[in-house]
């Protein structure tokens, strides 16, 4: 059972010829003038508007997951005072540059406000953000902000690629090939980055998604599989890279489910064909990684519905290929459990979450 996932956003047509781009980023810098007023928790020294700028998107950053809608503020904020900060630099002629780690922060705002925005079109963020990252790159400044701005820069090509995949593709297109390039020269897996490493690989395993073909999606699912794996090596128990692991597996076998020729379906089967054979390994090993995903979060006293509904479609998939009627309908069961476990997290908090609607038809007829 594949469970319709949001896809990645991309762009939609061309990538904007270089003669565009400062109109695009005019565009979107026009669309903020009004952004409200935020303050920052952090101590900046007096006077250092880029660090306060780019304390502004720490902060932005560090609420996505638990306050999306204080996020979309601080990053609108960030932008503002970005462009605030290079209007006035440009007025004044100033000919020493701005430092990299400005066009790392604005450019970075950019590609996420422009993911959170979704009543809008993500072209000229992403337009916008690159060129601001690009011109960080111009700069000569440390090693570890050079690798941010790449990091940034994988997801903006990464965004733009997805708008060119276009049904039944075979072909990589390149500015995916060279994201992929850019993360494996610049991306360090280390205890300090933890959650930017699960979030990329998430980002690579969704671009994978967008392929029909299975030799370009495994080329996405394997590079975040193994980086994934060098998390979890130093932090066995860490619920993020557990669950970004166990949507790997899970997507490899909705896609071998998904393809699978049903046309012999037989009710009455004592074993299952090669395929079902792979798909039920790869939903096994999902499971394995979603419930030790859930322990870690209950134990941290953040389960959230996002991980029940992951374990209730994993148990979907795990009861349609069990051959054994009384384990199948124990199964069916746990995957009930899942969901309603799901819903009453959802309504005890309050939580701007929606079950997929395959899931809550499911609670349905399994209640009747």
């Amino acid at each position: 059972m594949s469970i319709e996932k949001k896809r990645p956003r991309g762009l939609k047509g061309s990538a904007a010829s270089k003669a565009n781009k400062k109109a695009k980023t005019e565009e979107v810098s026009n669309k903020l003038e009004n952004a409200q007023t935020v303050v920052i928790d952090k101590e900046i020294e007096e006077g250092d508007e880029v660090g306060e700028t780019a304390a502004l998107f720490e902060n932005a950053i560090e609420k996505l997951d638990s306050d999306p809608s204080s996020a979309l503020a601080l990053l609108r904020g960030t932008i503002h005072e970005s462009d605030r900060i290079l209007r006035n630099h440009d007025d004044q002629k100033d000919e020493k540059p701005l430092p990299a780690i400005f066009y790392y922060t604005y450019g970075s705002a950019l590609y996420e406000l422009g993911r959170l925005a979704e009543e809008e079109d993500f072209g000229p963020y992403l337009d916008a953000a690159e060129e601001r990252l690009s011109e960080g790159l111009e700069l000569k400044d440390s090693e570890e902000v050079i690798q941010k701005i790449y990091l940034s820069l994988a997801k903006v090509w990464l965004a733009k690629a997805a708008s060119t995949v276009s049904q039944g593709q075979q072909e990589i297109p390149e500015m995916s090939v060279k994201a992929l390039e850019a993360l494996d020269k610049h991306l360090v897996v280390d205890a300090k980055n933890v959650k930017a490493v699960v979030e990329l690989a998430d980002i690579v395993q969704n671009h994978g998604d967008l392929y029909e073909n299975p030799e370009s999606r495994d080329k996405f699912r394997l590079w975040a599989e193994n980086v994934l794996e060098k998390v979890l090596k130093d932090e066995p128990n860490n619920a993020q890279a557990l669950s970004a692991l166990g949507l790997c597996k899970l997507s490899l076998a909705n896609f071998i489910l998904d393809n699978m020729d049903n046309s012999n379906e037989d009710d009455e089967k004592t074993e299952r064909t090669e395929e079902e054979e792979k798909a039920y390994k790869a939903i096994l090993e999902s499971k394995d990684y979603l419930e030790k995903a859930k322990a870690t979060l209950i134990e941290e006293d953040k389960l959230s519905p996002q991980i029940l509904s992951d374990l209730a479609e994993t148990y979907l998939n795990e009861a349609n290929l069990t051959l054994k009627e009384e384990e199948q309908a124990e199964i069916y069961t746990k995957a009930a459990d899942a969901i309603k476990e799901a819903k009453k997290l959802i309504e005890e908090k309050s939580l701007d979450f929606t079950l997929p609607e395959a899931l809550t038809s499911y609670l349905e007829e399994f209640e009747a």
